[in-house]
């Protein structure tokens, strides 16, 4: 089955050069950017802040059980499991929303993609460049029961979690060692 036969809406992020320019009217918001997306976690610390000068539509805020395409190599996908994030989606990302909850998980589907789908899918149509929002629609997802997507999306969910955790935790011991030789070159050089 196609990804536009699961979802009921596939859309483009919003188009960021429309954000104007700092002023007393602007509004801030947390926008979506690649590396907001670990092992399909976003990650709320590496979203980045934006002044917005015109009004939103809603559907360019991640929603619950969103799932984020990234549309430049290298592509990333993530699963938005819903929280309190007020996070506009940029145009650089494509936005599956409302799958058929029926016959997908959508912890199942992001993790095929990020790990499979669009790789194979590049692949086999011989796509060199960005993503568009055809192709996206286009990606196969395989035929597997509900209940084995399940079985699978809990252990892919742990995995991931923990993945990202580690991540972070690699990410916060090099600062600390960054940290720690900047101070030991700067106390050798006074």
């Amino acid at each position: 089955m196609k990804i536009k036969d699961v979802f009921s809406e596939v859309l483009v992020g919003y188009n960021l050069n429309n954000a104007g320019v700092k002023d007393n009217y602007s509004k801030y918001y947390k926008t979506l950017q690649k590396e907001s997306i670990q092992y399909t976690n976003i990650i709320s610390k590496k979203l980045i802040e934006k002044a917005f000068s015109s009004e939103i539509k809603s559907k360019f805020f991640i929603q619950e059980r969103d799932i984020l395409i990234f549309v430049k190599k290298p592509y990333r996908v993530g699963a938005y499991s819903g929280g309190n994030l007020e996070v506009v989606v940029p145009n650089n990302f494509i936005i599956l929303r409302g799958i058929d909850r029926d016959k997908y998980s959508y912890i199942f589907v992001a993790n095929y993609l990020e790990k499979f789908g669009i790789d194979k899918f590049v692949k086999d149509e011989h796509i060199t460049g960005n993503l568009s929002i055809e192709d996206v629609k286009n990606i196969e997802l395989p035929d597997i029961s509900k209940e084995e997507q399940m079985k699978i999306s809990s252990l892919l969910r742990a995995i991931n979690d923990r993945s990202a955790l580690y991540s972070n935790i690699l990410e916060n011991d090099e600062k600390i060692v960054c940290y720690a030789l900047n101070k030991v070159v700067g106390e050798q050089n006074d």
